[in-house]
């Protein structure tokens, strides 16, 4: 590199604090000789003039004083460049033109990688992600499934829901649960509606609230029905659509939403199975997610942070309370939680009466026997029910509803679908039959705890060669207070088809029908041992399920074997009861190879209240 190249970079570096001189003012200058050098940079877009001066101003000048008097930058079109050098060389001013610096052989090669990405890589990025992004739109616009939600379809979702909303006609009058719950939702209306009143009381209207209860108890309906009753904007969203790959994705939704949600008050927003966000931070490093941690933590900050939240409401639904992180339960976020249970023995008697206003009822249908067979259902597998019941109904050619329809429906939800045609041999219809007298009559032994509904022999297309149905009595039910002579009788009930076989057939020809019998049963006597402490040695130890791993190898042989221990009485005592009974168990034997199925006192659907002959010869 040549004296003059390595002085003008020097000066080029401070570029942007020289003086600029246009066009034409350098021509001038050019031909009054006013500057003595011109140096036309490597790109040919600018040209950078010396001005004339004699030794002794250079040496007077300090080098960054003498820069900036001695040099002047005119940018410039390179089509010139050939006019310009050729005046210069008429005036006899010296022109240079500067050269282009080699680079290093690391430099070459990062430039040759840099070159490969910016050619090839970054634009196929770039491709990929228009791609993307005119996918997720096209979906969020067409109402697909999957894909992510478009934010250009934020305020049209929300116009959708007040529509949805205004022609609904849901309010709490459709929920027909514990009315307990429907106590505190008309409360919350209460609050929403009158909250000048309760302000002047000096009580603050809840921010947040969470629904928790088992699937289908009627939480999103409660939720919707409640921002009906206030006439408030509706806005619900599953927590999944929160969770992303990308760290910082599912924060900017939270904050998306709850934006829609301040622009449009009063509003309620409802997120269901929040647990996908929610759970408990840092729980398990091996498994942590800092995109679902950030997207938490955003949700914690709207729900009650910096920024005002009046006229929004949070409702939120789960199913899993227990691993929700603390912060989001505490008060100021989630005020109030209601507890939306399984529906009771008079609260499924409304849910069916709710379900059926649009169903005609044969007179002989008997709301009692179904709120009874139907103990643990929601509402949800309610309305299921009868929808079953009026689909079996339109099969007999008929729009009215028999006690028969429901009860077929009752056996197609519970066992699964009844084979209609048996082409089994007798043998194995005797086998199937004195299996599950085994069980019938133990719970018929039992009455004080349990009522036997139905026993027979129909095989199932489950794989069940027959089943039994038995259930608590309500007062059992109802109080939900079992004792170990409950659990120990459920579990003389659950090896009676075993015992039956035993005593028929002998040790050596027991089937494997009772496979699931004795997985149910090895279940709950683990349960009686391990959570309720019902156990000899055991009888104050607790385990939190999968926590076995907190207690010594001495402790888990004691519950192995206090509840194998459980479960062999449980056989004996079984065997004991059904032997003394030999007679009894022979006869229902015969009346179901005979009949098929048998009903107890109230489970006979052509007459519901009347005793059923073969129980009453017990």
């Amino acid at each position: 590199m040549s004296f003059e190249d390595a002085k003008m970079r020097e000066v080029l570096k401070y570029k942007n604090l020289l003086t600029e001189t246009n066009y034409n003012q350098l021509l001038e200058k050019i031909k009054t000789h006013e500057v003595s050098k011109i140096y036309f940079t490597n790109k040919l877009d600018a040209v950078v003039s010396e001005t004339t001066h004699d030794d002794t101003f250079v040496a007077k000048s300090d080098p960054f004083t003498n820069m900036i008097d001695l040099y002047s930058i005119t940018p410039i079109q390179p089509v010139i460049t050939d006019t310009l050098a050729d005046l210069s060389t008429k005036n006899n001013v010296q022109t240079y033109f500067l050269q282009t610096i080699q680079p290093t052989v690391t430099e070459s090669a990062l430039s040759t990688v840099y070159s490969l990405f910016n050619g090839y890589v970054f634009p196929f990025l770039f491709l990929s992600f228009i791609i993307s992004l005119i996918r997720s739109f096209v979906v969020s616009q067409s109402g697909g499934m999957g894909g992510m939600p478009s934010p250009f379809n934020v305020n049209r979702n929300m116009e959708s829901y007040k529509v949805d909303m205004k022609n609904s006609n849901i309010s709490l009058a459709s929920f027909a649960g514990s009315p307990e719950i429907f106590e505190e939702c008309t409360e919350i209306v209460s609050y929403l509606k009158n909250k000048t009143a309760y302000n002047d009381a000096g009580a603050s209207i809840p921010r947040g609230i969470l629904l928790e209860g088992p699937p289908g108890t009627g939480k999103t309906l409660l939720a919707k029905a409640i921002a009906s009753e206030v006439e408030a904007n509706f806005i619900s969203i599953s927590a999944s659509e929160f969770v992303e790959m990308f760290v910082g994705l599912g924060a900017s939704k939270i904050r998306n939403l709850f934006k829609t949600a301040r622009e449009n008050k009063p509003c309620i927003i409802f997120i269901d199975e929040i647990d996908a966000v929610g759970r408990q931070r840092g729980s398990n490093a091996l498994m942590s997610n800092d995109e679902r941690e950030q997207t938490l933590n955003q949700l914690l900050s709207e729900m009650d942070g910096f920024v005002s939240n009046d006229d929004i409401l949070v409702m939120a639904a789960t199913n899993r309370k227990d691993i929700l992180d603390a912060a989001l339960l505490r008060p100021g976020r989630f005020d109030r939680i209601l507890t939306v249970s399984l529906p009771d023995f008079e609260s499924r008697k409304a849910i069916f009466k709710v379900h059926s206003q649009n169903k005609t009822l044969d007179n002989n249908v008997d709301t009692d026997i179904i709120s009874e067979f139907t103990q643990g259902f929601s509402g949800a597998q309610i309305k299921n029910l009868l929808n079953e019941a009026a689909i079996n109904a339109v099969r007999r050619k008929d729009i009215v509803i028999q006690q028969i329809d429901i009860m077929n429906a009752l056996d197609k939800i519970l066992v699964g679908i009844v084979k209609r045609n048996d082409t089994r041999t007798d043998e194995t219809r005797l086998r199937v039959a004195v299996h599950e007298t085994g069980h019938a009559l133990l719970a018929w032994v039992f009455s004080e705890y349990f009522e036997l509904k139905k026993v027979t022999i129909q095989s199932t297309y489950n794989g069940a060669g027959g089943y039994t149905i038995f259930n608590e009595r309500k007062n059992v039910s109802e109080g939900g207070l079992y004792t170990k002579d409950l659990l120990w009788k459920r579990m003389v009930i659950g090896m009676g088809g075993k015992a039956a076989e035993n005593l028929f057939y002998g040790e050596n020809y027991v089937s494997v029908g009772a496979t699931q019998d004795l997985k149910q049963t090895n279940q709950l006597a683990k349960q009686m041992v391990g959570k309720y402490g019902m156990g000899k040695k055991l009888e104050v130890f607790y385990n939190e399920d999968a926590g076995m791993n907190f207690y010594s190898d001495k402790t888990k042989e004691n519950l192995d074997t206090e509840s194998l221990e459980l479960v062999n009485n449980a056989y004996e005592e079984a065997k004991k009861i059904l032997n003394e009974s030999k007679p009894q168990m022979m006869r229902m034997v015969q009346q179901l190879l005979n009949q098929t199925t048998l009903y107890g006192s109230r489970g006979n659907p052509r007459f519901p209240l009347a005793p059923s002959p073969p129980f009453g010869e017990f």
